[in-house]
Parts: C-alpha cells; structure tokens; sequence
C-alpha cells in the first residue's frame, strides 16, 4: 500500500458449474447476434431457439438481447469494423433500451477471445484487442441502467452457443472464462511490488507517448529531477513559435485573446471551441516545460501521433540507442452519451490507447528494453462514468493487450490501471468523478509509478481507494477479494442491495428482497403477537440503503437525516419463516432539499416508510427535558431478552440513559461476511421499547432521524431519552445517531 492505495494484482479464480437453463428461459424474447463468424453466430442462434427466444440480424428491429461475439472466431478481422458494428447497434437500440425502467428484459453480452482465461495465461490463439468489448460491456449500465451485462471469455468449448446463452442467463460474476468444462473469474487482490529492483542510470532514456500534460508530464518530470535521466515526451500538435504571442502572454492577456477570438469569430462556435481548447493544451506544455528546464531536469518535447505507425516509428528513433523505458500514455476521453457520439468518434478514442500501444510495439521491434509500461485506468476494469463507454473500451483493450505483450516479450511489461489523480488527467469533472471513486494525491500516485517501472513483473496492476457510486450490476457482479480495505462497506452494500426490478435513475429505484430464517437471525429477535419477525430497526436499515441508489447527481450524497418515519410491526411479522419484502424508492424533493421517500411493501402494502434527506450531517438538536423513569411501552412488540442487552437506566442532567451491548453482526446475519449495519440496532430497539405508547397502540412513529456520526452501528455505546427524543452516543459521549418524536400509534 503506498499512501493510502491498495496495489491489486489479478488471479484466476475457478467457479463451480453452470446449470442448463431452464426450458423457454428466451420466451418472448428477441436476441441479435452480431459480429464473430458465421458459424458461430448461426451456433448461438440454434441455442437462443432452443430456449425459446427469437433471432434477428437486424440491428434496427427491437430487440431484448444483444450477443455480441466481437473478434471471436475471425483470427484477427480489423477491431475498428467489428467496433463500428457494435457502437451501431448500440445506438438503434438506444431510445428503448435507455427509456426502459423495469428490469429482467434487457441484457447485453460481451465475448472475448483470450483462450478462455481472460489474458492471465498465454494461448497462441489470443485476440487481445477483443478485450475492448469488456470495457464497454461494463460501462453499458451507465447509459442502459436495467440491461444486465456480461462478459465471457470464450476458449475451446464442445458447444459455443450453448455455453455463451448459459453465460447470458446466468447470475454471478461480471467477468467469467470458459475453457472445455472449466469456468473462470478474475480475482483481484492485494500484493505489494515485489520483482527484482531495476535500475534508472543517468544515461537512460524514458519515452513516455502523451507525456507533455497531465499526470504523464508530473511522472517525467518526477523521474528526471530524480534519476537525472533524459526523457522525451510527445503530443500531437508542434510547438508554437515566437511570432505567436498567445503562447508566452501572461493568464489575463491570453484570457483577452480568447474572448476576442469568440467575438470576432469567422468560423462557427465549435471551430473556435476546438481551437481555444488546442491554445490552453499547448500553453500548458509550454509552462511544463518551462518548469523542467527551470530544476534542471532534461525533458524534451517531440510530436507524435500515436494513430500513425510512421510517426511513432518516428519518436521510438528520436530516443536513441540509450532508450531503456517506455510509456505508453497517450490517450484521449471526449465523455457524452452513446446516442451522442458517432461510430467514428467512438473508434478514434479507442485506437488511441490500442493503435497507439500496437504501434509502440511494432516500431520497438527487438530493442532491449529495461520495461514498458502501458498507462490505463480503472474505467477499463471497473466499467466508467456516464458518457465513458469508449474510453472504457480503450482502457481495457489497452490492458488485454499490454497481457498479451508480456506473455511475449522478453523485458517487464505492465498495464497500471488508475483511478482518478486529484486534479490531473482526463478526467473533465472532477467532483463527478470524486463520487465514483475517490481521487488519489500526485505524491502518491507518483510513488506507486516509480515503484512499478523500477520492479520487475508482467501484468495488469491496479490501484485503488474508496469505491464509491457503482451500478447495482456492477455492485451485483463484483469480486470482493477478502483483503480489500472496504470489504466490509462494499458487501454491506451489497447485501442491502437486493433484487433490482425497476430503476430510473435520479427518480425510481425498486427491488425485491427474500428474508430467510436460515440466515435471517434478527427474524427471530423480535416478537409480533408472538410471531418473529423483521426488527422496526431493520427495516430502517433498509429504507436508508434504498434512498442511496437515487442520491442527488451532484452536491452532498451523503443520507443526513430520515423524517416521517413509520413502521407496522403486524406487517414486518415472518410467521412462517421466511417471506418477501418489495422495497419502492422515489425522488419527491429537489428544490431547497434532495428527498427520497422509500417504502417497505408486504404483498404490495406498505408496512414501513421515510422520507429521506440528503446532505451535511446536522448537529444534534438535543433540549433535555424532565421525563420520568423510562418504562418498557405496552405496544404488543417485543425483543426477545437475549437479544438486546440493556443496563438499567440512571437519571443524569441530560435525561434518563443506559448502556446497551452493540448489536454484533454475526448475531444479526448468518453470514460468513455479515453486513455491519450502519444503525445502532440494539440502541434504537432499546429507545423503541420504551417509547410513549397511546391505548391500542400498534404503529411506530417518528418525527425524525438525524445521522450525526460516520461508521458502522457497532460504535455505539450509550442511549439517552429525554421525554420523546433520544440521543444515541459513542464513546466519549460522541453524538451518533438521535431520534425525535418516537411514539407508538394505534394503527
């Protein structure tokens, strides 16, 4: 771990068998196939048939599914005219696969062509540049958020059809490979850089493709201020000479060109846009530059496009004899909605990073190389933002690919995936980017960078920090390695998640969620009637982690509060031992507040609901008041004595409190990795028991829930009440979680 990120290395993970699908799993559905061969297109078809569904090869018809075979089977058909085929089905599908909020009809599934073992083995047949279908894959549900997406890496099978649909209609991991009867994910874990040290020396040469801004100019400079070595960045455009005084004018001339260059426009506004953008991208070098030469540090500039074999042919010659590193850096993100883009600029996107890196390879030919170092992002391992479909797919063809080379070449070759560098990079909106991922420091970024190009090793090698807003697809199909950090928060989200059957996003998200005594143990913590069933503080927890999946697109995202709160006991009962509880979230509130009323439904009735609120965490509005000794409340609900350990309460200044043992997980969840709940079950069940209670009482009710304290329930120590408020503290009297208003109502 370097300054706060995890270094994830990937491993094959065996999975267990699939079942056959059931008969007519594809009834009434309708399937295109597109891309691979002829063969194997007609192979999928008979199985799609088989099951019960249609096929149609044409792109413009409705469909409910894509099978999308990419490269496989074509040894080697270029990517761009397989790419093209992809992006033009994906845009005539787009008007109803995007407006589509119910889910279950739609799903979309990837094939690459790796040998079956996703680029972590070698196999002589590999297509690494179908890797690229991954990357979009992943990012699909950004754009379509109800289509389930899959990627399957398809090696040697009996029957490729029959395989591939049994992919499709399975649940489980994002990424799986199939090789004869074996079947595959990809397990990320954490490993430090281990390889033998290798050696910078003055005399070398560092090529770094893109390296005249962003984070590949802070790695170039960092590396020759450190090494003394000489490096020699590229960009596509020439530097401006001295006749062109925009260039060296200082932040509020060049600011008076630019406005004066919209002004007097001759050409449309786009033209001016695009040439405005060229001047700011190309004074930056310049300042880099400036920089460099200002500590000494030999950095040279030399123009390249990395799409051109011949131009790269170019800058690998202009190193020199004493080149020893490369980079491959260069790339581009243009972020808009796949019905934005056209084929063509989905294609140029990609062939940066794949064309580029191809080329880089081509024009080394046998030079010896110390390393070479292929520079990717999480986007390609993960699946991106909205709009970063293609970039995505240039990431993670980029790392197939950069696989691919190691397997071959003779000298260490790695792909770095990266997350978001605080206020470097492609990244156009940071804050946007901040809530999918957590931006890492340039220091350490930096330091993680020289760590890799001066150790030995092959392979993709990501680096993580906190993982933020992921799709529930996502969420759904990730592999959560046991050492991850936010393991606990990832499978908490996961668990709470449920089963998606409606979601809009920024306006509707339902799921379902089955409840089991086998693993429900908080099923038989509470007595309704004599009955077991859900705890009111249960249900909470659920209404909570339903309002997260609409929190507001920008501003705080954080859950600040819950007001209108309610729950039914009667109908949170399981008398039986298991049943199913609807979970129906809604937007209701953006102007002043972002707000998000959630329900929990019991065959269609609503059995306990809030309106939730986003935003800063509120101080606690906490106004002691005399009350007399809290006594349990005669509603007919009850927590078994084991189950909730109380002290006895004593009278102080602020009220009347009492210790209670935090609710344990394990004692919750029968689960090898129980969720850590975020609210304090066992203290807000204590405030329930003895809450004011009406004659006849049946209902919960409060005024309000305000979240004051970070971190799971287990942190809390004391309750408070005073009168019909309570106060939930940590140790040292920290405010954590307080109820207002809490009362039992008759029905």
């Amino acid at each position: 771990m370097t300054g706060g990120l995890v270094r994830q290395a990937l491993s094959p993970h065996p999975l267990g068998r699939l079942d056959p699908p059931p008969p007519g799993a594809l009834t009434g559905r309708t399937a295109l196939v597109l891309n691979g061969t002829a063969a194997l297109r007609a192979s999928v078809a008979d199985a799609v048939r088989a099951l019960g569904g249609e096929v149609r090869d044409d792109a413009g018809a409705p469909v409910d599914v894509v099978v999308d075979l990419a490269l496989c089977g074509t040894g080697g058909e270029d990517w761009r005219t397989a790419m093209r085929r992809t992006v033009e089905a994906l845009r005539a599908v787009y008007g109803d696969w995007a407006g589509e909020a119910v889910a279950g009809r739609l799903r979309y599934l990837a094939v690459t062509s790796l040998g079956g073992t996703m680029g972590l083995a070698d196999h002589p047949d590999a297509l690494p540049l179908s890797g690229a279908w991954a990357g979009l894959a992943k990012t699909l549900p950004r754009e379509f958020p109800v289509c389930a997406v899959r990627v399957v890496d398809l090696g040697p099978v009996g029957d490729p059809g029959e395989a591939l649909v049994a992919e499709l209609l399975a649940d489980g991991p994002l990424e799986v490979g199939v090789r004869g009867d074996r079947r595959w994910t990809i397990l990320p874990r954490a490993a430090d850089a281990d390889g033998a040290e290798i050696a910078v020396a003055p005399t070398d040469v560092l090529l770094i493709t893109g390296g005249g801004r962003g984070i590949g100019f802070e790695f170039a400079l960092d590396v020759a201020r450190r090494t003394g070595c000489e490096v020699v960045v590229s960009g596509r455009g020439a530097l401006p000479g001295p006749e062109e005084g925009w260039a060296a004018a200082d932040d509020g001339r060049f600011e008076e060109l630019v406005k004066a260059a919209y002004r007097d426009r001759a050409d449309p506004l786009p033209v001016v846009r695009a040439r405005v953008r060229r001047m700011r991208e190309t004074r930056e070098v310049v300042a880099n530059l400036a920089r460099a030469r200002a500590v000494g540090a030999r950095v040279r500039y030399e123009v390249c496009d990395v799409t051109d074999a011949a131009s790269v042919s170019a800058l690998v010659a202009s190193a020199g004899p004493r080149l020893a590193f490369v980079v491959h850096n260069a790339g581009v993100d243009a972020p808009t909605r796949l019905a934005n883009k056209t084929p063509e600029q989905v294609l140029d996107v990609i062939a940066v990073k794949v064309d580029g890196f191809s080329h880089v390879l081509a024009a080394l030919g046998d030079r010896p190389l110390k390393a070479l170092c292929a520079v990717g992002s999480l986007t390609g391992r993960y699946g991106g933002m909205v709009g970063q479909v293609d970039y995505a797919a240039a990431n993670e063809g980029l790392a197939r690919l950069a696989m691919w080379a190691g397997h071959r070449l003779p000298y260490p070759v790695k792909s770095l995936s990266w997350p978001t560098w605080d206020g470097l990079g492609l990244i156009t909106n940071l804050e946007a980017a901040a809530r999918y991922m957590r931006p890492i420091s340039v220091e350490a970024g930096l330091a993680a960078w020289r760590s890799e190009l001066t150790r030995a090793g092959s392979g993709e090698i990501g680096f993580l920090s906190d993982i933020g807003a992921v799709t529930p697809g996502q969420l759904a199909g990730l592999v959560v390695p046991s050492d991850w950090e936010n393991r606990a928060s990832l499978l908490t989200r996961r668990f709470l998640l449920g089963t998606v059957t409606a979601h809009e996003p920024g306006r509707l998200f339902d799921t379902a969620h089955r409840l089991g005594a086998g693993w429900a143990a908080f099923l038989d913590d509470v007595r309704t009637g004599g009955a077991p069933g859900v705890p009111v503080s249960v249900a909470l927890e659920y209404l909570l982690a339903g309002a997260e999946w609409l929190a507001p697109p920008i501003g705080p995202v954080a859950v600040a509060a819950a007001e209108d709160l309610w729950a039914w006991p009667a109908g949170l009962a399981v008398p039986h031992g298991s049943c199913v509880l609807g979970r129906r979230a809604r937007v209701v509130g953006t102007s002043d507040r972002w707000r998000v009323r959630v329900e929990l439904l019991r065959a269609g009735q609503p059995v306990a609901g809030a309106v939730v609120v986003f935003g800063p965490r509120p101080e606690p509005r906490w106004s002691p008041a005399p009350a007399a000794s809290p006594r349990r409340s005669a509603a007919g609900y009850r927590w078994r004595p084991y189950a909730v350990d109380v002290g006895p309460w004593r009278a102080g200044d602020g009220g009347w409190t009492t210790s209670v043992r935090p609710s344990r997980p394990a004692d919750l969840v029968v689960r090898t990795d129980p969720p850590e709940f975020r609210l304090p079950v066992g203290h807000l069940e204590a405030a329930l028991a003895v809450s004011r209670a009406r004659e006849g009482a049946a209902r919960w009710r409060a005024d309000r829930l305000d979240l004051h304290g970070e971190g799971p329930g287990a942190a809390a120590r004391d309750v408070t009440a005073s009168g019909d408020d309570y106060l939930v503290t940590g140790d040292g009297g920290v405010p954590l979680i307080s109820v207002s208003g809490s009362r039992w109502v008759p029905a």
